[in-house]
């Protein structure tokens, strides 16, 4: 990989919630970071996040080390990070269906994903389902990555009201996909070119709504590690919001460290 990452995960449980059902997850062996929001009762919500993003870690884990293969009919068509990609998270998404057709209690669990995968910079990915959210700040501006699969962002994109009116809407809660409610759930890929200097976020959908995207453009151009922008963005949503659970995953993209171990004992 010709550049290195710096990751940082943060959640608070809001002001209102007594108890979190967001899941975040960084796994720098892997290259991979995620945030999951959940949704039922009984603790469903907590138990769906969670295995989302354990499911998908696991799963391009056993990938990569051989421990599994990908079926050559499974998306032949797309590039192998893609195809990857969706097949953890399809794992994850007939795991949470499963375990809700299970359990009466369950019934009708589900969650959002939000995750980016690098292998490198021409092979490094993202996959996406729900309204949860992925920015990319790139030479200090910032930019949505992901689309919202809710009622109010389908209403946007047919022209019906604007970007602004569904943000105050009172029904922008309702999702029209999200992990494990439907057995053929599929999330969407978005493909990256990461460049050293990107900061990528991964965000629960409470950032957002506590903080404008002009502040969190600006707290993504600080010189400050990945773990204090971190800190800042949650602290900030749910002190300003807080209705719900908050979390972020920050991942910096850097410059590749050409140092080695040996340098230091011969003056390098």
């Amino acid at each position: 990989m010709e550049f290195d990452l710096e990751f940082a995960s943060c959640t608070d449980i809001g002001k209102i919630r007594e108890k979190n059902e967001d899941s975040s997850l960084v796994a720098p062996e892997l290259c991979l970071g995620a945030v999951a929001d959940g949704m039922g009762g009984h603790n469903a919500g907590e138990v769906a996040s969670n295995l989302a993003v354990s499911v998908l870690r696991q799963t391009l884990s056993d990938i990569n080390y051989k421990k599994i293969n990908l079926p050559k009919t499974f998306e032949p068509s797309l590039q192998p990070i893609a195809r990857k990609l969706l097949f953890a998270s399809a794992a994850a998404n007939e795991r949470i269906y499963t375990l809700a057709g299970q359990n009466q209690k369950r019934r009708g669990m589900g969650t959002t994903l939000s995750a980016v995968y690098f292998e490198d910079e021409k092979s490094s990915a993202a996959v996406h389902i729900g309204d949860s959210r992925i920015y990319l700040q790139r030479e200090g501006r910032m930019a949505q990555i992901s689309m919202d699969h809710s009622y109010v962002m389908d209403q946007v994109a047919k022209g019906l009201i604007t970007k602004e009116q569904a943000e105050k809407s009172r029904i922008q809660n309702i999702l029209t996909k999200a992990l494990g409610l439907r057995k053929d759930a599929r999330c969407d890929i978005i493909l990256l070119h990461p460049r050293a200097g990107d900061v990528y976020m991964l965000c629960s959908d409470v950032v957002n709504k506590g903080i404008s995207d002009a502040d969190i453009e600006q707290i993504l151009s600080k010189p400050v590690g990945a773990g204090k922008m971190c800190q800042e963005i949650v602290k900030t949503a749910a002190r300003e919001d807080g209705k719900d659970n908050v979390s972020c995953v920050i991942i910096k993209v850097k410059e590749k460290n050409k140092k080695s171990f040996m340098s230091g004992f011969f003056g390098g």
